[in-house]
């Protein structure tokens, strides 16, 4: 089966997004989905967009339905995601050394997280939901070994994807997979990263999950910029802002929306500076050790408590500071970062540092930028 051969369709429905995804023929199939999940064969797939806090009383009697209204078989196999559908939607076809597979993807990769983490309060607030769906179509006759070996060849390659985005985790917490392959023809009991076919599905997949990332970041090819990974992380500009004004430093005479766009704009800016980049991506790779127990003389509760012997965070910050600066912003950098307010009360001992750093600095530029303006400092 090649990508030609597959009818997909992008509508709405009873208020829905959707792509409908049909096969030329019945295949082999092995879902993790909540709808014809487990082993089957159909050749109908729906993906449906529902809302960030979707509480349906039954999603699965929900699903039945909008199949239903959508004239598609009973067995066709279903998906939920509450991420961009449309946007997100990737296909990916990858031939490799005599065998083919097809990748389609949806990436929401807000609820990104670690396998075997059971919560991120207090480190990563404020998270929301998203969930990465794969369809996955080789060319290779599997056995149900075989299609049970590729969800793990699938799960790897997702994987991977979100290390090269630079996006914290092994998946979400609602992750989806579909295996498919033709039904006719002699069996494999494998589909590991050493077999063809596995290559094949593995490159499908990772290509798959990255162009997914990259549409959902609106496809400007920042997905690894700092504002997107402090977004990853629950740190928004929203976040920021609610800091700047929880810090009650702002000149009454000046508009607060004036201020704001002057805030977004200059982190925008930033965003654009390898060396700015840089430094947040270190905090950011400190803190996920820290939390893991994997820096030199920490355990995990150790490193959570802040000592005061672990000065690797406010260093991070003062360079941070200074080279965006000076030494104006290294003193606003040292108030923000005594006071913690709004969401830096609430992150990590590397988080809170460099994102106080980055938002004393910008605001020190920007105060000196009005002041100036106004002859206050001549």
């Amino acid at each position: 089966m090649r990508l030609s051969d597959i009818r997909i369709e992008k509508g709405e429905v009873d208020g829905n997004n959707y792509v409908a995804i049909r096969f030329p023929q019945k295949v082999r199939t092995l879902a993790s989905t909540i709808l014809n999940g487990g082993l089957g064969s159909t050749d109908s797939v729906l993906m449906v967009q529902v809302p960030m806090h979707y509480d349906h009383a039954n999603p699965v009697a929900h699903l039945r339905q909008l199949v239903s209204e959508l004239g598609m078989p009973p067995d066709t196999v279903c998906f939920m995601t509450a991420a961009d559908l449309h946007r997100a939607f990737s296909a990916e076809e990858v031939c490799h050394n005599g065998t083919s597979a097809i990748a389609l993807v949806t990436a929401g990769i807000s609820n990104s997280i670690n396998a075997g983490e059971s919560s991120r309060e207090g480190m990563v607030p404020h998270r929301q939901v998203g969930t990465i769906n794969i369809v996955v179509i080789t060319d290779k006759p599997l056995e149900d070994c075989g299609l049970a070996n590729a969800i793990m060849t699938v799960t790897e390659a997702k994987t991977a994807a979100l290390r090269d985005h630079g996006v914290p985790g092994t998946g979400t917490t609602s992750d989806a997979v579909l295996v498919v392959c033709p039904r006719d023809g002699e069996r494999c009991p494998w589909s590991g990263t050493g077999s063809d076919h596995g290559i094949s599905m593995a490159m499908a997949v990772r290509r798959g999950v990255g162009s997914s990332i990259s549409k959902w970041n609106g496809g400007n090819g920042d997905s690894k910029n700092f504002l997107r990974s402090l977004a990853i992380r629950g740190v928004t500009l929203d976040h920021m802002w609610g800091a700047v004004e929880a810090m009650g430093s702002l000149d009454p005479a000046w508009d607060r929306e004036d201020m704001r766009q002057r805030f977004e704009a200059k982190l925008v800016s930033l965003a654009k500076d390898i060396n700015v980049n840089a430094l947040i991506q270190a905090a950011i790779a400190l803190e996920e050790k820290g939390r893991y127990g994997q820096l030199y003389g920490l355990d995990v509760k150790g490193f959570e408590q802040d000592p005061v012997h672990l000065l690797a965070d406010e260093l991070l910050g003062i360079a941070l500071a200074e080279y965006v600066g000076g030494t104006r912003c290294l003193f606003e950098y040292v108030r923000y970062d005594k006071r913690k307010p709004g969401v830096l009360s609430e992150l990590g001992p590397f988080m809170d540092d460099i994102v106080a750093a980055l938002i004393g600095a910008t605001m020190s530029t920007i105060y000196s930028e009005l002041l100036e303006g106004e002859g206050r400092l001549s």
